[in-house]
C-alpha cells in the first residue's frame, strides 16, 4: 500500500494539500519551499533525491510554466523537468496540474503511472466557484462602478460561466450570457438571466460594462473589440492561448486582464482541499 507522499512545487495551494494528506495518515514531505514561507511541521526533503523516493509523487499546477522546470515560486534553486523524470521510481505514481504532452510521453517512456488531476471533472466544477469569485473582486477593484446595476456579458456557459452568470445576477447585475447551444439558451434564460447567441453578441457587443470570457479559444477578435465600448473591462479567464485578441485590444485603448490560476490566487485553502479530494478519489480508483 503506498504510504509516502512527496509534495514538490507550487504554491499555497500545495502546503495545505500536503497538511491534509498528512492529517490522513500519510507520511509527507515537501520539495521546493526553501524561501522564507511558513510550513508549519511540514518535513522538508533534503534534496530531490530524497524527494523522488516517495511512492506518491505529487507536482504542482501547473507543473510548469516554460516546460523545461518545475514551477517553484518559493525556491531559488531551479528543479529541471529531465532531472525529476530521470530520478523517478518506475513504481511511484506521479500526480500533477496540467501535465504536458511532453512529459506526459516523458514519464511514460519510463513505464511511470501519472494522472493529470486537473482534468477531472469534479475538481473542474469545485474550482468554478473559487474563479468565479476571483473575476467578480477583479471587477469590483477594476470598475468605477457597481457590479450591482452593472451590464455584464459572461462568454460561455461551461462550468465556470454558469457560476458566475449565477454570482453576478445574486449581486444585481443585469447578466447576460453567450452561448451556442439552445439547450444553454433556454437554461441561461431559466436561471433568470438573458441569453444571447454568439451573432447576436456581436451586434450587441458595445452595451456592455463589464466583459467575461471562460471560451478557451479566440472568440473577442480585432473585428469584435473594434466595436467594444473603450471603457468596458474585459476578464479573461480562459487559459492559454486565452480568448482576446491582446494586441488589437492594447492597441483599441481597451482594459483586459488575464486572471489565470484564479483559485490558487484567492482562495489557496480552498483550492488545496479541492485538489486534495482529487487526488484522493484518483488513489481509490487505482486502488493504492
Amino acid at each position: 500500500m503506498f504510504r509516502t507522499v512527496s509534495v514538490i512545487g507550487g504554491d499555497l495551494r500545495q502546503l495545505t494539500l500536503a497538511d491534509l494528506l498528512e492529517a490522513d495518515g500519510y507520511d509527507v514531505i515537501i520539495f521546493g519551499f526553501d524561501r522564507d514561507i511558513k510550513t508549519g511541521e511540514l518535513c522538508l526533503a533534503r534534496d530531490i533525491d530524497e524527494a523522488l523516493l516517495a511512492d506518491m509523487i505529487i507536482l504542482p499546477v501547473p507543473v510548469s510554466f516554460d516546460n523545461r522546470t518545475i514551477n517553484m515560486p518559493f525556491s531559488d534553486d531551479p528543479l529541471m523537468i529531465k532531472e525529476l523524470v530521470s530520478g523517478i521510481n518506475p513504481l511511484s505514481v506521479v500526480f500533477g496540474g496540467r501535465i504536458s504532452p511532453e512529459l506526459s510521453a516523458a514519464l511514460g517512456a519510463r513505464g511511470i503511472m501519472h494522472r493529470d488531476y486537473m482534468k477531472r471533472d469534479e475538481l473542474a466544477i469545485r474550482n468554478a466557484v473559487p474563479t468565479a469569485e476571483g473575476a467578480i473582486e477583479i471587477a469590483i477593484a477594476e470598475t468605477p462602478i457597481t457590479v450591482h446595476g452593472s451590464k455584464c456579458l459572461v462568454l460561455g456557459y461551461g462550468k465556470v460561466g454558469k457560476v458566475l452568470a449565477k454570482a453576478l445576477d445574486g449581486l444585481g447585475a443585469v447578466t447576460y450570457v453567450e452561448a451556442r447551444k439552445y439547450a444553454d439558451l433556454a437554461l441561461i434564460e431559466s436561471h433568470g438571466c438573458i441569453p444571447l447567441t454568439m451573432n447576436e453578441t456581436k451586434t450587441r457587443i458595445n452595451e456592455f460594462d463589464i466583459i467575461f470570457n471562460t471560451i478557451p479559444a479566440l472568440v473577442l477578435t480585432k473585428d469584435v473589440l473594434e466595436k467594444v465600448d473603450p471603457r468596458t473591462l474585459i476578464i479573461d479567464l480562459a487559459s492559454k492561448p486565452g480568448g482576446v485578441d491582446f494586441k488589437a485590444a492594447s492597441e483599441l485603448g481597451i482594459k483586459v486582464i488575464w486572471a489565470l490560476s484564479l483559485p490558487g490566487k484567492v482562495a489557496p485553502v480552498t483550492a488545496g482541499i479541492i485538489i486534495k479530494d482529487t487526488i484522493t478519489n484518483i488513489i481509490g480508483e487505482l486502488g493504492l
